[in-house]
């Protein structure tokens, strides 16, 4: 294992419902960017492993009769749409599978904090500071990210290794956190590679909130200016 950098030292890793359901084309919620976020995910894995960070997934699992899902929320014929336990689509997708020495939370709501001992095992580990990815931006990961916030963690984003449902919502998901990323930074997954190697490598961090005032005309130019 290698000696991580100053400020990785006490680092895990929190990857965000990587499941099929919300990856694949016959999935409940495919996402625009399959592809790219698979290989970024898998890479930024790999990487974090090497440096012997642990590794934390969350996973939506839902009771079939839909007695744990949100109130409100649609169910066809009683039973939820996605995250369904047992299911092949609610497993984490195979190219960004789960070794035997990461941890499972499963969540019965967006955050992966609510409800769940997320919080504790972070604590347990004595973990100040998270690398995060996953789906949907704009809507799990989110919520994950600013719960992460509210606890007071220091939060890494790998951008390239989330996804939704287009590129416009995961753009403007991107800058609304990188407004208000406290203490954070946001990264792609080479660039994070040569991070926890100690090399040079180019990352946004945070300085100010509130610092991308967004409109239509330049939000791709802000996005990736991070």
């Amino acid at each position: 294992m290698r000696t991580l950098p100053a400020g990785f030292e006490r680092t895990a890793v929190v990857a965000v419902d990587l499941q099929n359901d919300c990856i694949e084309a016959e999935g409940a919620w495919p996402i625009y960017n399959k592809d790219q976020l698979l290989k970024s995910a898998a890479n930024a894995l790999d990487a974090c492993r090497e440096a012997g960070l642990p590794i934390i997934y969350t996973q939506h699992w839902l009771d079939p009769r839909g007695i744990d899902a949100l109130r409100y929320e649609p169910l066809t014929n009683g039973r939820p749409t996605h995250g369904v336990a047992g299911t092949p689509n609610a497993e984490i997708h195979a190219a960004v599978a789960p070794s035997e020495r990461d941890i499972m939370v499963r969540k019965q709501r967006w955050s992966g904090f609510y409800g769940t001992n997320l919080d504790v095992i972070l604590n347990r580990m004595d973990v100040d500071h998270l690398i995060m990815f996953g789906v949907w931006t704009e809507a799990c990961f989110e919520t994950t990210v600013w719960d992460a916030i509210w606890r007071d963690y220091r939060v890494t984003i790998v951008k390239d290794a989330c996804g939704t449902a287009t590129e416009l919502m995961h753009m403007t998901s991107i800058l609304d956190l990188a407004n208000w990323l406290y203490a954070g930074s946001i990264i792609d997954a080479a660039e994070l590679a040569k991070a926890l190697e100690g090399k040079p490598h180019r990352a946004w961090k945070f300085d100010q909130p509130s610092a991308f005032p967004y409109t239509l005309e330049n939000i791709r130019s802000l996005y990736n200016s991070l």
